[in-house]
């Protein structure tokens, strides 16, 4: 009893007896396997692309008078299966031959075990077939996991540099805030009402470095960010606004508190600079 399931087997023999001896013989190892017998190179043509043969077998002498080269064309019509060409007596050259024309085995068939010997070679090949296939498959997936691995380091690689980036804006920002700190640290009164206005950034700045933070989950929420980045804009704004009405009314109390005003002034520019920054950042991240 064989161990392989039943599988498709075409002999190719224009002595019928011998075909059929053969038959019996591949149908008691292989039981339950499909076996068809025809009797002539053209049939075999005809019969090599109607299934999905595991295995063609070829007496040499069907193709005496349509040469040897027909068995390339077998083997395009038939891809898959495994070709073993018999022939009455161990020919090498005729071997050779055969096995340039794409046939996987040759085997003689002048002894008297080559019945009982043939399934067990057939089997031997059907493994090995079996396992082709099998590492074939595996390797096509380990090419497909390499190629994920690929994208995927690739996709890392541009996360890391966007939060390198988003870190590198967040230091700056903090430099910035300490800037202020040290000039507006001459004010008393209007020192509590601008760290109000830092702690409020610095809020701000808490929650996009949470957003960097998640950028390898959130790639394809960019127009939300883009949307946080305009209510920050918009913010920013608002205290823009609102420092300029202290400005204004500095200007009031300009002659009692000139220094404050030039302090306030230069709080003012170095506001605005930072609101031209942030608006081309997202002019930039908008393009891109």
């Amino acid at each position: 009893m064989s161990d392989i399931s039943p599988i498709n087997i075409l002999i190719a023999n224009e002595q019928a007896q011998e075909a059929k001896e053969t038959a019996l013989s591949l149908r008691a190892f292989f039981p339950e396997s499909r076996i068809e017998v025809v009797y002539s190179a053209d049939e075999v043509l005809h019969w090599a692309a109607k299934s999905e043969w595991h295995t063609i077998l070829a007496d040499a002498d069907l193709f005496r008078q349509s040469g040897l080269a027909m068995l390339t064309e077998v083997k395009r019509q038939a891809p898959k299966a495994t070709i073993i060409i018999q022939a009455d007596c161990n020919n090498m050259t005729l071997g050779t031959q055969v096995l340039q024309y794409g046939v996987d085995f040759y085997i003689a068939k002048n002894t008297h075990a080559f019945l009982s010997e043939l399934p067990f070679v057939l089997r031997a090949f059907l493994k090995n077939q079996d396992l082709n296939s099998r590492w074939n498959a595996a390797n096509e997936r380990v090419l497909r996991l390499e190629e994920q691995v690929s994208r995927m380091q690739t996709d890392q690689q541009s996360l890391v540099e966007h939060l390198d980036q988003a870190r590198l804006e967040r230091t700056q920002l903090q430099e910035q805030l300490q800037a202020y700190e040290v000039e507006l640290s001459q004010t008393k009164e209007k020192k509590q009402l601008l760290l109000d206005q830092w702690e409020k950034i610095r809020q701000a700045h808490a929650t996009m470095e949470e957003e960097f933070q998640q950028v390898t989950g959130q790639l394809t929420h960019e127009r939300g960010e883009n949307q946080a980045y305009r209510e920050q804009l918009e913010m920013l704004r608002q205290e823009r606004d609102q420092l300029q009405e202290q400005v204004s009314l500095l200007q009031m109390e300009k002659q009692t508190v000139p220094a404050q005003l030039q302090q306030m002034r230069l709080g003012h520019t170095q506001m605005e600079e930072r609101i031209k920054r942030l608006e081309e950042r997202l002019l930039q991240e908008q393009r891109g």
